[in-house]
């Protein structure tokens, strides 16, 4: 049972020759003293006992106010794990969720950026039940950060706005594009808007957003007149701000704005096009013009300034002129 257990191990590493060697020397003799038996793949009666638990995280959560989106991922990531681990919550240990991240990580191939929101799903499950009292300990608290490559994620340049402009044949799409961009507004706050939430003599827009916080943001010129062009064009009488192009001309979902501006992308040969882009592309234009960042986080809806930052970039072309600017002899 030993070789076998020493062979599928060497089997899933991928080490040179020699560290194999002085592995299997290792794993030799750490395991002398010790009895393996492979686990029993015979049916096992399903350990169900964090149902409740679950519920009462979930209820807590939507009382914070987290999306309808946000819950189900929790719900989905945190039942895949006590369902894998198959255990009461208080004796699960820091090593069976260290297992389970490590073997979804082989068999998805998931990244590690998604593999770490996993952890910190579970982080704040396995918090909350300690903080209450539920059990005594918690188990995520030496699971360390899954490390992340830090990469910049692009903006929309001037002349893919364009481009996507231009690619747009219907004067919805056309709006939404302008409107996303104009507002900054997340994609699940588009599709929750109506048109009494628009003023357009004001070119003010009221937004709710997370934890169903209240907040305007406001209309550019060009969003204001494709706006008003696709609302006089409509002759349905939902109240949707924006709606299906086919009848029965349902509200937008979210699933559904993202795969018309995938379409447009693709249209227009403009790579990664998604309603989180505008976002990030707003943010990061707004910044470089001058807005302070403190406005910039009030339009964005964001609590702390720390997000903020994370959704703007700076361009490699204004540091390089303020080295020139502010370095030169």
């Amino acid at each position: 049972m030993k070789d076998e257990f020493i062979t599928k191990v060497l089997m899933m590493v991928e080490f040179e020759q020699e560290q194999c060697r002085k592995l299997k020397e290792t794993m030799y003799i750490v395991l002398q003293d010790y009895e393996l038996s492979e686990r029993s793949t015979e049916l096992m009666d399903v350990d169900k006992s964090y149902i409740h638990f679950l519920q009462l995280f979930l209820a807590r959560k939507k009382t914070e106010g987290k999306s309808e989106r946000t819950l189900e991922q929790y719900r989905l990531h945190l039942t895949n794990v006590l369902q894998y681990i198959n255990m009461p919550v208080d004796k699960i240990t820091e090593n069976d969720l260290f297992v389970y991240l490590a073997k979804y990580k082989k068999e998805r191939g998931v990244s590690n950026v998604y593999l770490d929101n996993i952890r910190l799903v579970c982080s704040s499950f396995f918090g909350w039940l300690n903080a209450k009292g539920y059990i005594p300990v918690n188990p995520t608290m030496g699971l360390e950060p899954i490390k992340t490559e830090k990469r910049i994620k692009k903006p929309l340049s001037d002349e893919e706005l364009e481009k996507l402009r231009r690619t747009c044949e219907r004067e919805r799409d056309l709006a939404m594009l302008e409107f996303l961009y104009s507002t900054g507004v997340r994609v699940s706050e588009l599709v929750a808007l109506n048109r009494q939430d628009i003023d357009f003599y004001g070119k003010n827009v009221v937004v709710y957003g997370k934890g169903h916080k209240e907040r305007e943001t406001y209309l550019t010129a060009a969003s204001c007149l494709h706006l008003r062009n696709y609302l006089d064009s409509r002759t349905d009488r939902n109240e949707a701000l924006f709606v299906s192009s086919k009848q029965p001309h349902e509200r937008l979902t979210v699933a559904g704005v993202e795969g018309i501006l995938k379409k447009l992308g693709k249209t227009a040969g403009v790579k990664k096009v998604h309603p989180h882009r505008f976002r990030r592309t707003m943010a990061t234009n707004a910044l470089r013009k001058g807005m302070p960042l403190e406005e910039v986080k009030e339009l964005l809806g964001h609590t702390k300034l720390d997000t903020t930052m994370i959704y703007c970039t700076v361009s490699r072309e204004n540091v390089k002129h303020s080295h020139m600017k502010y370095m030169s002899a």
